[in-house]
């Protein structure tokens, strides 16, 4: 784990002092497993258990820590606020305490999982701003699996339409780029060209070609995405809808003005 005890949790949230960390490694561990190894793969993590010496891994090693303790305290609430014993389900309450408002809980969690994400952005930035020095995750399936397509790169798909270089939205329109290479741009230049101009160019007017390419990948990803649940979009960018609770349903269609927007937006795509 590469959160190993109290004071290192309590880096990045504040908990009470008496806080027992073995109560909460389990989700801790739930927590490097459901959110981190997806996107940066199990050898990585084994890198940021260890103690690291270069500044640019420290930064990335506590921005790691920084999303478990946020997103393994999102998980860890619902049972860390009960007493579980043979005898049933509890809570505590004495006259100097009393239990928080659902409308309370609610909102910590939100929170905690907010921050979670916001961390895990910030990780994924800086690796992928030096990801010669994160060799496991750059050899990794997390990060050559991206190599297929002609829009590789979190920056890329930010140049033509702004997602506030978050790479867990460029990792969650993977499936998109994916499918408009294969129904918009295959079919025009063909498969060989495409393959061809994935790995870089030199000549001017490849480089401009593939450009023009990728521009266009990208403006017809963000059309077939704009009304997709998963995602966020204003007037400043898209960005992926991570604050919504599991109880949460968003429903957009019933507002006119946002559903004029997505349509307009879907059409200036186009």
């Amino acid at each position: 784990m590469i959160i190993k005890d109290t004071a290192t949790l309590r880096e990045y949230i504040s908990v009470n002092g008496s806080v027992d960390i073995d109560n909460v490694k389990p989700y801790l561990r739930k927590a490097e497993r459901n959110f981190l190894k997806p996107l940066i793969g199990s050898a990585q993590l084994l890198v940021f258990e260890s103690a690291q010496t270069d500044a640019i891994i420290k930064e990335a090693q506590a921005l790691a820590q920084e999303a478990v303790a946020n997103f393994g305290y999102y998980l860890y609430l619902p049972i860390g606020a009960v007493q579980v014993t043979d005898n049933g389900i509890h809570v505590t309450a004495n006259e100097n305490t009393k239990t928080a408002s659902d409308k309370q809980f609610k909102e910590l969690q939100r929170s905690f999982k907010k921050s979670g994400h916001e961390a895990l952005d910030e990780l994924l930035e800086v690796m992928e701003k030096s990801a010669d020095k994160f060799s496991a995750w750059f050899s990794s399936d997390c990060y050559t699996v991206y190599k297929e397509l002609l829009v590789n790169k979190t920056s890329i798909l930010n140049k033509y339409y702004h997602i506030f270089n978050s790479r867990q939205t460029f990792v969650a329109m993977k499936p998109t780029l994916k499918v408009v290479e294969d129904q918009f741009i295959s079919p025009v230049i063909g498969s060989n060209l495409l393959v061809a101009l994935k790995i870089n160019q030199t000549d001017t007017v490849r480089k401009q070609v593939k450009e023009l390419l990728q521009q266009s990948i990208v403006a017809f990803t963000i059309m077939k995405t704009v009304d997709n649940g998963m995602f966020v979009l204003d007037a400043k960018g898209m960005h992926m809808r991570f604050d919504v609770l599991p109880y949460e349903k968003t429903v957009t269609n019933i507002n006119l003005k946002v559903n004029d927007f997505l349509v307009h937006t879907k059409k200036a795509r186009k």
